[in-house]
């Protein structure tokens, strides 16, 4: 299913018109990546890309897209026409003049990525002479917010990879196993089912019930092998086709208390509820950590929420970054809006005794919403 790019560049240039933007200009980041449909690479290895790579968007008409000579294969998998390749050894300013100059901008206003390079920021000066730059950053946040359908497609295909990858790495939690080699076990399995990337490092958290009470949860030596009588905490993600997951997930090796089986499926019980009150318009953003925070208070296990959650931040939206606004903090009051995609992250600690954590990808539908991640939430004691 094919993205809608249209409605991305007129959804920018109608916020360029209202903050009086003659020009934005993103290089390879995210907002590229939303803009233009190209992969290049913008997640790691920054030094290996080019300064080149940039979109030039005018308040009125078609962008225009530079780039490196050694990326110019991608120009074949973008919807924008205008496509200048800087040859190996010619000049960038020259380009950028002829960009500028075709672009026939009245103003003077430019609106900056936190991605574009310095030598293009000199050469935007040079041509332009007396410009006022302004950062552009956040100005398609309300458009990557709603996800249209082929958005929508990729994050769904993304989390069904997900839960394939925590079925795969689960037979290898016995005992002995380290946090680190589950993390690495995590990023091969990724990877070997399709995934790109990952979306950030995965981490796998033990804590030993009746261990010493410290003030963060993660106190077991990374190379220490497991020993029955702990919890393990995943949180892993990975980036397929552009798009994002963000995943979590509990168990318990060994026979786990009463306390503990309990406590797992009070966090559970709080987000089913939670994602059975949330569509289009049913509440605001800042109101779903209150939501759950009243099913765990009345299972009994509130105060240990409270206590892994002090910000009540619930989560965040995702799309083509891991972490994208608006988080899901009590400082958002905007409702809820179908076709927001979201990761609810509730975890409950007890300090010395166990950590749990459920995160899953919620898409926010017109009368109900629809959970993206699926792995099974009856499995708990290993």
């Amino acid at each position: 299913m094919s993205l809608n790019f249209k409605r991305r560049l007129v959804g920018l240039q109608e916020k360029m018109t209202d903050l009086g933007l003659d020009l934005v200009v993103y290089g390879s980041c995210q907002n590229f990546q939303y803009l233009t449909g190209l992969l290049i690479d913008w997640r790691r290895g920054t030094d290996l890309m080019s300064g080149a790579n940039n979109v030039f968007v005018p308040r009125e008409g078609e962008p225009i897209l530079t780039l490196a000579e050694a990326f110019s294969d991608h120009a074949s998998e973008t919807w924008i026409r205008d496509i200048r390749v800087l040859e190996r050894g010619a000049d960038y300013g020259e380009l950028l003049r002829k960009v500028l100059s075709n672009l026939d901008l009245r103003g003077r206003k430019v609106g900056l990525g936190d991605h574009v390079w310095g030598s293009t920021v000199v050469e935007i000066g040079k041509a332009m002479g007396d410009v006022e730059f302004h950062s552009a950053e956040d100005l398609m946040d309300h458009l990557r917010m709603i996800k249209d359908p082929g958005e929508v497609e990729r994050l769904r295909r993304v989390a069904e990879l997900t839960d394939r990858v925590m079925e795969e790495v689960l037979p290898r939690i016995e005992e002995g196993v380290t946090q680190r080699d589950l993390e690495l076990e995590v990023e091969f399995q990724g990877r070997l089912l399709g995934a790109s990337d990952v979306s950030f490092p995965p981490t796998v958290g033990f804590v030993k019930s009746g261990s010493e009470v410290a003030e963060t949860p993660f106190t077991y030596p990374k190379e220490k092998g497991l020993v029955p009588g702990t919890s393990i905490a995943f949180d892993i993600g990975f980036v397929m086709d552009g798009y994002c997951s963000d995943f979590g997930r509990s168990f318990y090796f060994g026979p786990a208390s009463t306390e503990v089986k309990k406590g797992y499926e009070a966090l559970h019980q709080g987000v089913l509820e939670t994602v059975d009150r949330m569509y289009d318009g049913s509440m605001r953003v800042c109101d779903l950590y209150p939501t759950l925070e009243r099913v765990l208070d009345r299972l009994g296990y509130g105060d240990y929420l409270r206590a892994r959650l002090k910000t009540r931040t619930l989560g965040h939206q995702i799309g083509v970054e891991v972490h994208e606004p608006p988080w899901l903090s009590p400082a958002y009051e905007e409702p809820l809006h179908a076709n927001m995609v979201m990761a609810l992250e509730p975890k409950v600690w007890h300090a010395g005794e166990y950590y749990l954590r459920v995160e899953d990808i919620v898409l926010v539908g017109k009368r109900k919403s629809e959970f993206l991640t699926n792995f099974d939430r009856e499995l708990f004691q290993l």
